[in-house]
């Protein structure tokens, strides 16, 4: 039978040694699945299959190396650490960090892939946008952690033998298991495999309520005026081309930019408009300064980059502390204020879509890049932004907006610019003068 002060020595080194190892795992995991995720070559695309196969490593293959490097003729045998509890650590680091390695690169990269223009337009540091990367894939990353440190925990293998299950130094509630099972002992087994998964349960379920409580921690909206429009400072005309692939999707496209001016983009899906806006927002390889009081690009696809409405309010502010905050001004213009302390996940597509648009205004712009800024609005709110667009432009802002709604673009834009199969159409060709008439099918 296992005493009660054997127990809880087993319990406490079982806890020592897994949660040491999931830190440390953690610790070089994370910012090396971060890291990768920003990788686009071949190498890093086999590496990750590498990783990936590592998610199965056997343990007694991970024991044999830890064991070969400390023995007395290993290369570490001068540590004398076999049989001890930091060989065990470091046995259960190397089993589980593929296991946070791959799991952090696969959350990075679905954060890459979905936020990566916003965050790349917002003007922060490098710091600052890893910082946002972490809080958008920490969910991803803590599921990581979760499995590996329930590998960790549930490992019996590799610290059996560079541990030796010594009674009071390195035995761990799973060798314990195993050895009551050896001599027969199968309620003990039993008893010590049902405490051990208690254990290990309440551990992550605090580890989760610690992590939903710091999510979404409440944020205070300030700012209860609209920020100052920023006049761009000079006109700009480009000739864009975009080829891709060796695919042309936009070629010789001649745009003027000139400050308390309007332009709209119209044309089919397809016809190039997006890539547009991409390349002056300086995504497609051509250099543009962003961020508060230059470039700011508003995606089609809304991300929303905090937990709550509020947070993403407040975004700016928080980045850029010398900027001054509008969130509450947004809030109360765009009617935000019933959702402000709601998850981003309870947002509703016309709700995420405002507070996106409430939030990219805060950086005040000199130059606005829209991509179907209003397509998931009814009337109402769309007039409210349309107003907020008209009174940016009269105070010097340029915008940029990619449309599918003619009659808006004609409201708002001071130049229509009519887009197909990435070429510039003039306005009384026919296929031109169907769209700004609505009359499609009758020149279909």
């Amino acid at each position: 039978m296992v005493d009660g002060s054997s127990l809880i020595e087993a319990i406490q080194t079982t806890f020592i040694t897994s949660g040491s190892a999931t830190l440390i795992a953690t610790g070089f995991g994370v910012p090396l699945g971060a890291w990768c995720a920003r990788q686009n070559t071949a190498f890093f695309a086999r590496l990750k299959t590498v990783i990936t196969a590592l998610y199965g490593l056997p343990p007694v293959v991970v024991g044999v190396f830890v064991y070969s490097l400390f023995s007395k003729s290993g290369a570490f045998g001068a540590l004398d650490m076999l049989f001890t509890v930091e060989a065990m650590v470091f046995a259960q680091t190397c089993l589980i960090l593929p296991l946070v390695w791959g799991g952090s690169w696969t959350a990075f990269e679905g954060v890459g892939k979905t936020y990566s223009d916003t965050l790349s337009t917002m003007g922060i540091t490098s710091r600052q946008r890893f910082g946002l990367e972490v809080r958008l894939a920490r969910n991803g990353v803590y599921h990581a952690v979760v499995i590996a440190f329930g590998r960790a925990i549930a490992e019996v293998g590799a610290v059996i033998m560079v541990g030796g299950n010594i009674a009071g130094k390195t035995r761990v509630m799973t060798t314990s298991i195993v050895l009551e099972t050896s001599k027969g002992n199968m309620d003990q087994a039993a008893t010590l495999g049902v405490l051990l998964l208690l254990l290990s349960l309440a551990l992550v379920a605090l580890a989760a309520l610690v992590q939903t409580r710091t999510w979404r921690k409440s944020v205070e909206l300030t700012g209860e005026a609209l920020p100052a429009p920023v006049v761009q400072s000079m006109d700009e005309v480009h000739h864009i081309t975009v080829v891709k692939d060796e695919r042309v999707l936009v070629e010789n496209l001649h745009l003027e930019l000139a400050a308390g001016t309007i332009t709209a983009l119209v044309g089919e899906s397809g016809a190039g408009k997006t890539t547009v806006l991409r390349w002056l927002a300086g995504l497609e390889d051509q250099p543009r300064e962003c961020g508060p009081g230059a470039c700011i690009y508003v995606q089609q696809d809304p991300v929303v980059l905090t937990a709550s409405a509020a947070g993403d309010l407040m975004l700016p502010f928080s980045l850029f502390p010398k900027l001054k905050p509008a969130a509450k001004a947004y809030a109360d213009l765009f009617h935000l204020n019933d959702v402000l302390e709601g998850g981003r996940d309870e947002l509703s597509g016309g709700e995420r879509q405002r507070v996106v648009l409430a939030r990219q205004l805060g950086f005040a712009p000199s130059l606005l890049l829209l991509d179907e800024c209003t397509s998931n609005l009814g009337w109402k709110h769309m007039h409210i932004i349309e107003q907020e667009l008209l009174r940016l432009r009269d105070a010097g802002v340029c915008i940029v907006m990619v449309t599918h709604n003619v009659l808006q673009a004609k409201r708002l834009a001071d130049k229509v610019v009519v887009l197909h199969e990435g070429r510039t159409i003039p306005h009384d060709d026919p296929l031109a003068v169907s769209m700004l008439t609505g009359e499609w099918a009758a020149h279909s």
